[in-house]
Order: C-alpha cells, then sequence, then structure tokens
C-alpha cells in the first residue's frame, strides 16, 4: 500500500460550463483513500445543487466507485458512511435523480 501526499480536484459541469472547482489538499493517505477523496470532493457538492438529476462520475478507480457502494467496515469506513449518506440523500430526492460511474 503507497502512502502520499495529494490533491484532489472536480469541476462540476452544468450545461457545458465549469459552475464549481474544488480542490481538497491531504496527507499520508493511501491511493485508493486519494481516488475516494476525489470523487467525494466533487459528487457531495454536485448532489447538493438544485434541479441537478444526472450525476456523471469520471474516474480511473473502479475500485473506488465499487467502495461507495459496499457496506464492509474497513478503514475507509467514515469516508464511504458519509458518501453513501449523500448518495442515498440524492436519489430518494427525486425519481429522475441519478448517478453514473
Amino acid at each position: 500500500m503507497t502512502i502520499c501526499d495529494t490533491t484532489a480536484a472536480a469541476h462540476i459541469w452544468a450545461d457545458n460550463s465549469v459552475i464549481k472547482q474544488l480542490q481538497v489538499h491531504s496527507v499520508n493517505i493511501t491511493s485508493i483513500e486519494v481516488e475516494l477523496m476525489a470523487i467525494c470532493t466533487g459528487l457531495i457538492p454536485a448532489m447538493e445543487i438544485d434541479n441537478i438529476y444526472d450525476i456523471t462520475v469520471i474516474t480511473d478507480s473502479i475500485a473506488a466507485a465499487r467502495k461507495i457502494l459496499e457496506s464492509k467496515v474497513d478503514l475507509l469506513q467514515n469516508i464511504v458512511i458519509l458518501l453513501a449518506f449523500a448518495v442515498q440523500t440524492f436519489l430518494s430526492k427525486d425519481g429522475r435523480n441519478k448517478i453514473h460511474f
């Protein structure tokens, strides 16, 4: 397992233009935590925007995307629980709401 210092960046787009840019810095983090942090950085704020029904997450880590939907308890428990709660809240708000990976 590799430990590193990193910056996660997220760009939230609507109607072909960037509406929000976010960056989060972290130290002593594993590669899977980096990927989860990047997904959280963009996904949670995107789900809080009114009139957003369809979200596409572009990531090169399917393992991180799968962790969001798993219920196993591990070191990433807090991140996964926070993100899973946010995803469930977003999806239950409106029947049109979708998230794609």
